[in-house]
């Protein structure tokens, strides 16, 4: 067996989805701040995020007023201020912030994008289309339903030649593997709402959680297999 000094901790992670969702923007720097932090601390350790389609709304299939569509969601109009309010609190830690302004269609051409960028250029590409598309959501204004606005986040952020992106996106079976990862995400691995969280396939954490929740889960992993990682 491989020296202490040599031998790793992969941690595989699947984060569970929707663009629409402004939780998993949260999710996803309070995680990213508890990687850090571990991985600091415990540099054998190592973390691989890949992220997974999640279909938040099954219902909505037409480009709306990205406000009605939340006040909608939230049982009437003026309904979602409140949530927003809240999610704005909680996320200016992570210096985040949400305007809910513009238009915006189905999310599931995001989550086409997402998926692709993961097979053709990893999980660290993948993470950077994820964060740019919750900022141009939640953000920028920008709809991100939009062919033209997700390929020059295909490209900007994952280095991707604007054809392939258009060409993923206007590809019938790569919307079946979305439809098919989010309905998988319900049926086999007991998905009820996002964001969630699974780590090395059998740790499930469900809803936003502060960063110390995914330390005290590291800690409980890593003290699991150090005995191993540290035969010589």
């Amino acid at each position: 067996m491989p020296s202490s000094k040599t031998e790793r901790l992969l941690v595989p992670i699947e984060l569970f989805s929707d663009t629409l969702c402004p939780w998993c923007w949260i999710e996803k720097r309070s995680l990213e701040a508890a990687m850090k932090k571990f991985e600091s601390s415990h540099p054998q350790v190592e973390f691989e995020v890949v992220w997974r389609s999640y279909c938040l709304n099954p219902l909505f299939k037409s480009r709306c007023e990205k406000i009605a569509l939340y006040d909608e969601m939230a049982g009437g109009k003026g309904k979602f201020q409140p949530h927003l309010d809240r999610v704005s609190t909680v996320g200016r830690p992570y210096d985040l912030k949400f305007s809910i302004t513009g238009d915006t269609g189905p999310t599931r051409s995001s989550q086409i994008l997402i998926a692709n960028t993961l097979r053709r250029r990893g999980p660290a590409a993948q993470a950077r289309v994820v964060e740019a598309l919750f900022q141009s959501h939640f953000l920028d204004g920008k709809d991100i339903s939009d062919e033209d606005v997700l390929v020059s986040l295909g490209s900007q952020e994952a280095g991707l030649p604007a054809d392939v992106v258009r060409s993923d996106l206007r590809d019938d079976d790569n919307g079946r593997v979305v439809d098919d990862e989010a309905e998988a995400a319900v049926e086999e691995k007991g998905v009820e709402a996002v964001p969630c969280v699974t780590v090395l396939g059998k740790y499930k954490v469900g809803g936003y959680q502060e960063k110390e929740v995914f330390e005290r889960l590291f800690e409980r992993i890593w003290e699991e297999n150090a005995g191993v990682l540290n035969k010589a």
